[in-house]
């Protein structure tokens, strides 16, 4: 076995190398979830790597034999950014081993590499997320989060790897699944009555595509804000700066990964300012993957919330009506934004853990 590193689209990144980074994805989420609607496609893999405009990004592969004839030559791989303009003593991880190839060291091979260049980049803490089952019930053999909410097994895989090499359980995330169509009459019941409670001092606004021109800056304020206004527990993460560019970059890159996405945001009319917003996000046909929802703290109260999903939702339906399922992500406290899905119809399906190393 031997590694290879990759920080850029070159002839040496084989269609090989990449559609055995996407069978490692796909077997790894198979295994623990049942699907795999989570695994990046190939050329999805390659655009990732190639924009490297605001992060650094570092692609290390374990090849059985030292080259990648075909794709199960690939064991294993590490994905590392490194932020640019903000959080730049952050570096994000994630590690994924073919289950068939775990307990061989293989792991532990790529979290050295990644390390020596993590600490080479002067980066003094690594986050990264692993992928569970089903949150299992209190009691013997699980390790809860500190913030209270959530769990994982003790025992998973990716638990074990995670304190065998130092990382530290910051927080739990609630993976939750909504299956589409919505009943039109319950989109429209939950839209009236959060309007009703917002009054006329707000009003939605919805794209689908790119974000419009005059919503760049509004946007690019809102995401700033959701770096540091949604809970991240224990997690040393710093606000994002987000400007009109980065904006319009992100629209590309989603584009690049052959993906597309409706949005609804809230205009405070009084001060003309964006101050909530939902994303959702088309990869293939029938999967949608909510990004991100906020409301501004100084706007919270009023069912903004409600208000921007369900119209969102009713988006979705008119842009993607072939869509099926929908799943989001929610920090196991955010008991606000889990009690707004589940009133929708979102159920709990497996949960991933938030794991953050301070280095020596």
């Amino acid at each position: 076995m031997s590694l290879q590193e990759f920080t850029a689209v070159t002839d040496a990144l084989s269609p090989a190398v990449l559609e055995g980074c996407h069978e490692v994805q796909t077997e790894t989420f198979v295994a623990v979830l049942g699907h795999d609607d989570f695994a990046e496609p190939a050329t999805g893999l390659r655009a990732d790597l190639a924009d490297q405009r605001h992060e650094d990004k570092v692609l290390l592969v374990a090849l059985a034999d030292g080259v990648a004839e075909s794709p199960a030559d690939v064991l294993g791989y590490a994905w590392l950014v490194l932020h640019r303009e903000d959080n730049r003593h952050l570096a994000g991880l994630d590690i994924l081993v073919r289950p068939s190839a775990r307990r061989a060291g293989i792991g532990t091979a790529l979290w050295r590499a990644a390390e020596a260049r993590v600490r080479a980049a002067g980066r003094t803490t690594v986050t990264s997320w692993s992928v569970h089952g089903p949150e299992p019930e209190d009691g013997p053999g699980v390790l809860a989060a500190p913030t209270g909410a959530g769990r994982v097994r003790a025992d998973d895989p990716a638990t074990r790897f995670a304190l065998a090499h130092g990382f530290v359980l910051e927080q739990t995330e609630r993976h939750s699944t909504l299956a589409l169509p919505v009943p039109p009459e319950r989109l429209e019941s939950w839209r009236a009555e959060a309007a009703a409670v917002a009054g006329p001092d707000y009003r939605l606004v919805s794209w689908t595509g790119s974000t419009p021109e005059e919503r760049l800056a509004g946007m690019a304020a809102l995401r700033s804000r959701m770096s540091t206004d949604v809970p991240s527990a224990g997690l040393e993460f710093e606000e994002e700066a987000w400007d009109a560019e980065r904006m319009r970059h992100a629209d590309e890159q989603l584009v690049a990964r052959g993906g597309s996405q409706v949005v609804t945001a809230v205009e405070h009319l009084p001060s003309g300012e964006l101050v909530a917003f939902t994303a959702l996000d088309r990869r293939e046909q029938d999967v949608i993957f909510q990004q991100d929802t906020l409301v501004r703290a100084d706007h919270r109260g009023r069912r903004l919330g409600l208000l921007v999903k369900a119209a969102n939702l009713q988006l979705l339906a008119r842009t993607f009506p072939g869509a099926r399922r929908v799943h989001t992500w929610n920090a196991g406290e955010n008991r606000f934004m889990l009690d707004i899905n589940e009133r929708m119809g979102f159920v709990p399906a497996s949960v991933e853990g938030a794991w953050q190393l301070r280095l020596a």
